[in-house]
């Protein structure tokens, strides 16, 4: 049981038991003086920095029985440190009980684990210190009680707060988790103790001399066989402080320490648990005078380090990663390199030297544009680690890299390290990386003392350097003499599951080592695992649902089930198919896509937009209803009013007309949710404010709970405790700023921790839905495996992302870098599927679809061929899957004809929600524009004056539109002349001819094309032109756009689309069956504009899009509209 929930549970039943006493909980001081009193503890205050208080704030003297605090002149404040050392007397503990310095009134029970936060890892006396501040809050100020006078009596926030005389922030937070998160009913069971080792366990845990490799295979208890090991060190007194435990993730490290405290309470505060990342971020810390680098350094996450990168990225000459629109998803394909690099402790000047050997040896043309890319990766290197060098900051990947080449370079602190740690301890050892490895190394060079357990069949972490290579160096050429032991008795799976994961490991599977088998301690029961061949990805959902219905009538709960998928796009679908067949899922899916987060962010939009743009999904609630036409009208007379400020709408509107009698209660409504909120209000607050002071929004939340709908207020409460801790730069407003900070967070998939659900949520009887990265270490009565297709798992390696290494760089791998991508992922995939067969206990269920979504047949796995004879077919138990629910339509009028242009034709086929708020409601908005935006502005106001024959000078157009101000102008300035250059000379000799409406008919609609440019060529050709500014994308010499063109100029015209980035200039020429078959497409596109059919269409692009925090069904009502244009 989470020990954080066990002790808040303790405080509020404490209360409870003083109330029911007679005290007051309302004079919080003397509440907790009665609560010392009851414990014979005297309390005394000492004004600041007195010398009772030993230097901290508040102290418990256990055996004088006194606790002494700081006196802050503040009542609530004073109770809080009280209570919080009557935490302490409440539940004892080993850790020293030195002064309390620092305490967090506030807290979040769960941090959210997001950029550089997810490091963190705190010590036993940091993880107690913690437990008493949440114990305080919960003494002071119990769950049931916040939510009772919230519910209940309709107090506010501030009400609450006032009442106690609290700190607002801490009666919010509290009555967040009261109100958002479910109950978590204690279980009544007796401190576990440890299980005996068995025979092989003991003997790998008492191991003595040389560096000792167990390989532990899934179920076999290599937590327990280390945990062991530790109490093998004990019984043989090692001074804990001379121990080394290391690990992959916080989890991990919490678990594992939680585990040593039980059976070696003495050595709370002494023995150091911890990932590789922590404890490297804590010799940087330690030796940062060594390093160059400041005491504590900022620690950059993905956002931040690209940030740091984009405004030098266009000075930089380059060629192949040369992008003048937005870089961003270059900079995260090469800092993902740059990582990969330091994964082997390869630096810039490596990576150069590697690269230059490259294009010094390239015999064709094909290897020197291989080089010629790692070249410029290594440029960027270099100047990435000057920017940080100047910011004093460091990254993920020199957590580990840059410890890793200290030690090896500084004999002073190598032999600092070596005197201290005498033993070590590694968990997961199949997941550590060349700089792991070298780390060790320097510190256990004769490998005595190292001790390492891991599992080279789950080593599937490739993308951070993890690499079954590791596992067989070990005692050869790592840690020479070292001894490899194994563990081969499963503990958690029935002989069928084990028989199927190591007939898969049998078959030629690269990581296993020869000969692996493994004995079930739980013996047969005569099931073999299942496979189920259905048609389509519905057809399957269908029969997962129905499966797992039957295995919970059955006598297996939901949250005893899991389904693991190696996507998260696949798992989202699973999980609304799950959810839309009444089956109780346990995922939030994308945090910033579900619609209950989606109108949170909008709702705090408005503060900062003055186009209010997020009235559209604001108006979803039934509070704030506005109808649809109501909503467009609103956008019309904001869009003609110029110079708007921030809230200036809530004026303009009110004032308006154009609001129904409906519409304005709901708008009345949303202006009393805003109340005292401006554009400076910092995000968490504006949230809290307006959930929990000006509406009932959080409680409805709550009553979804009791309802059995959950989720939307778990997301809601993982949404605010992200706002609490996200860091991100500060450009203007606050909210405008968080907002480019989510945006880009979901562009580089950096949000995808939160998607994992906080502790309270794990109690709920759910399937767990989880990608088969996450469910590592975890185990499920009954499993269930989707989407075994070719292609799916294992996936083709030419479906990889990753720029290819310098050849050489990877020591473990292919010398050539793009093979040694290749071996690691087809590797990777085979681990996959090991780790995913054996995380079932009892019942393991693969699914195979054999129909794509045409009715094509599509091959199962390759992977479900080796193990066939293993598994047991059924027939579905299921019938047709297909989704029958009606497309929820938008109601609809047009003028007639409806026109429409090509550029409208070609936002429609890429989502058809994004062209219904841009040119049906005409919403308006854009994103904060960046410096390549600006620089963009530039060239397109310099070229429509151009085209117009008015003044072409461009330092008019740059003053006005460019980022002129920005510190890096003079290199954006360049890349604009570059664009615009390019224009002119490509209409050097051409002669402007007056510009032409063209159009053709669809139906009832008309099409109309107004070309960019007109022009008689040289050769006497008219030419007519559409220009980007941007870069081609892929499709568009085919798209609707392109297709509209050609339509309306006929065959036989001269069309070209010019896009600058790339300096390209290419004819339009679609004939035949193509052209036809586009045609069929623009009708299919006329027919859905004009029933009013406007779904959305994700894509990765998706946080690029204006419209990405308000996108979700439309408002009810019916929408009246003359014309697109």
């Amino acid at each position: 049981m989470d020990p954080l929930e066990v002790a808040r549970q303790r405080a509020a039943a404490l209360h409870k038991a003083l109330v029911d006493g007679g005290a007051s909980p309302n004079d919080p001081y003397a509440f907790v003086l009665r609560e010392a009193e009851r414990r014979d503890i005297e309390v005394r205050s000492y004004p600041p920095g007195d010398q009772m208080l030993e230097g901290g704030r508040a102290l418990l003297d256990p055996e004088a029985r006194s606790i002494r605090h700081e006196q802050t002149g503040d009542r609530f404040l004073d109770a809080f440190f009280v209570a919080h050392e009557i935490g302490h007397d409440e539940f004892g503990g080993r850790v020293d009980l030195s002064a309390t310095s620092e305490m967090d009134l506030a807290r979040s029970a769960d941090p959210a684990a997001t950029g550089a936060d997810r490091v963190v890892d705190y010590s036993q006396k940091a993880r107690q210190e913690v437990q008493m501040d949440l114990f305080a809050r919960e003494f002071l100020l119990p769950r049931p009680v916040a939510r009772q006078w919230h519910v209940e009596h309709g107090m506010s926030a501030a009400k609450i707060a006032e009442k106690l005389g609290a700190p607002y922030d801490m009666v919010a937070v509290q009555l967040f988790d009261a109100l958002l998160l479910p109950d978590v009913q204690l279980e009544q069971v007796k401190p576990a103790s440890p299980k005996p080792l068995n025979v092989k366990q003991s003997d790998a845990a008492s191991h003595d001399g040389p560096a000792l490799l167990l390989r532990a295979g899934p179920g076999t208890g290599k937590t327990q066989t280390l945990i062991g090991r530790l109490s093998s060190l004990k019984d043989k007194s090692i001074d804990p402080a001379s121990i080394l435990v290391l690990t992959f993730s916080n989890k991990a490290a919490e678990e594992m320490t939680n585990r040593a405290m039980q059976v070696w309470p003495d050595a709370a505060g002494s023995l150091w648990i911890g990932t590789f990342h922590a404890f490297g971020l804590d010799l940087i810390r330690r030796f940062h005078d060594r390093l160059d680098l400041p005491q504590d350094p900022r620690l950059l996450d993905a956002a931040e380090a690209i940030s740091l990168l984009e405004n030098e990225f266009a000075r930089l000459d380059l060629k192949h990663f040369r992008d003048l629109w937005d870089p961003t998803d270059k900079l995260r394909d090469i800092l993902s390199a740059i990582s990969r690099a330091k994964d082997e402790v390869a630096d810039a000047d490596l990576y150069a030297a590697l690269a230059q050997t490259m294009r010094d040896t390239a015999t064709n043309d094909d290897d020197r544009i291989r080089a010629e890319k790692c070249l410029e990766i290594a440029t960027i290197y270099q100047t990435y680690e000057i920017l940080k060098a100047q910011h004093g900051a460091v990254d993920f990947g020199d957590l580990v890299a840059r410890p890793a080449s200290l030690l090896e370079n500084d004999s002073s602190v190598r032999n600092q390290l070596r005197t201290r740690y005498k033993h070590i301890l590694v968990d997961e050892y199949q997941d550590v990386n060349r700089a792991s490895v070298r780390l060790l190394t320097a510190l256990k060079p004769s490998g005595e003392g190292l001790w390492v357990v891991g599992d080279s069949k789950q080593s599937i972490y490739r993308f951070r350097g993890a690499s079954s290579y590791n596992m067989s160096r070990f005692g050869n050429e790592d840690f020479p003499g070292g001894v490899v032991k194994d563990l081969l008795t499963n503990y958690r799976s029935r002989q069928e599951i084990c028989d199927a994961f190591a007939g898969f490991a049998s078959q030629e599977m690269i990581a296993a080592e020869p000969g692996f088998s493994v004995d079930a301690h739980r013996g047969a029961s005569g099931l073999k695992p299942l496979l189920v061949t259905v048609g389509t990805k519905d057809d399957e959902l269908e029969e997962i649902a129905a499966r797992i219905k039957a295995l919970e009538a059955a006598g297996v709960p939901y949250k005893d089930q899991a389904v693991l998928c190696k996507a998260n796009d696949r798992l989202s679908e699973v999980a609304g198919g799950l959810e839309g067949r009444g089956v109780p899922v346990l995922f939030l899916g994308p945090l910033f896509d579900r619609p209950e987060v989606k109108i949170a962010l909008s709702l705090l939009s408005l503060l900062v937009d003055p186009r209010a743009m997020g009235l559209a999904a604001t108006s979803r609630l039934p509070e704030f209803s506005i109808p649809l036409n109501d909503i467009a009208e609103c956008a019309s007379v904001l869009a003609t009013a110029s110079g708007l400020a921030p809230l200036e709408w809530k004026t303009r509107l009110a004032e308006s007309s154009v609001l129904s009698r409906s519409g304005k209660v709901g708008f009345d409504g949303l202006v009393e949710a805003l109340r005292d909120l401006s554009p400076e209000t910092t995000p968490w607050r504006a949230f809290a404010s307006i959930y929990l002071d000006h509406s009932r929004l959080a409680a409805k939340a709550h009553h979804d709970i009791a309802a059995g709908n959950p989720l939307p207020a778990i997301a809601l409460w993982q949404f605010q405790n992200f706002l609490r801790s996200a860091r991100y730069e500060r450009r203007g407003f606050p909210i405008t700023d968080l907002l480019n900070h989510i945006r880009r967070l979901v562009v580089l998939a950096d949000e995808r921790e939160l998607r994992d659900l906080p502790a309270a949520a794990q109690s709920l009887n759910a399937v767990r839905l989880l990608t088969i990265h996450k469910s590592k270490g975890l185990e499920f009565k009954a499993l269930h495996l989707p989407s075994l297709t070719k292609g799916s798992l294992p996936q083709h390696a030419g479906q990889m992302r990753g720029l290819p290494p310098p050849d050489g760089m990877i020591e473990s791998a292919p010398h050539r870098g793009e093979d040694a991508l290749k071996s690691g992922h087809d590797e990777e995939q085979e681990c996959l599927f090991f780790v995913a067969l054996s995380r079932a206990e009892d019942r393991l269920i693969l699914y195979a679809p054999s129909l794509q979504k045409g009715g094509r047949r599509q091959n199962r796995s390759p992977f479900i061929d080796r193990i066939a004879d293993l598994l047991v077919s059924e027939k579905p138990l299921s019938g047709n899957g297909a989704d029958t629910s009606p497309e929820r339509r938008v109601e609809v009028s047009f003028d007639s004809p409806l026109t429409i242009s090509p550029a409208q034709l070609a936002l429609f086929e890429k989502c058809p929600r994004r062209f219904f708020y841009t040119h049906v409601l005409r919403l308006g908005g854009r994103r904060t524009e960046t410096p390549y935006m600006k620089m963009h502005a530039s060239v397109q106001s310099a070229i429509d004056a151009l085209l117009r024959g008015d003044d072409d000078d461009f330092e008019r157009h740059w003053a006005e539109r460019g980022p002129a101000d920005d510190p890096n102008a003079a290199a954006y300035k360049a890349a604009a002349e570059r664009l615009l250059g390019y224009l002119k000379r490509l209409r050097d000799g051409d002669e402007p001819l007056p510009l032409e409406e063209l159009s053709f008919d669809i139906g009832d609609a008309k099409i109309v094309v107004r070309p960019h440019d007109r022009v008689r060529a040289r050769d006497g050709r008219i030419i007519l032109r559409r220009i980007w500014t941007g870069r081609q994308t892929s499709g568009a010499m085919e798209d609707l756009d392109a297709t509209a063109f050609q339509l309306a100029g006929g065959t036989s015209a001269n069309i070209q689309f010019v896009f600058l980035t790339d300096e390209i200039a290419e004819p339009v020429h679609l004939t035949g069956t193509k052209l036809n078959n586009r045609r069929d497409r623009i009708e299919t596109v006329v027919a859905a504009i004009q029933v009013g059919s406007f779904p959305a269409a994700p894509s990765r692009s998706c946080p690029r899009c204006p419209h990405f925090f308000i996108c979700s069904d439309p408002p009810a009502g019916r929408l009246l509209k003359k014309n697109l244009f």
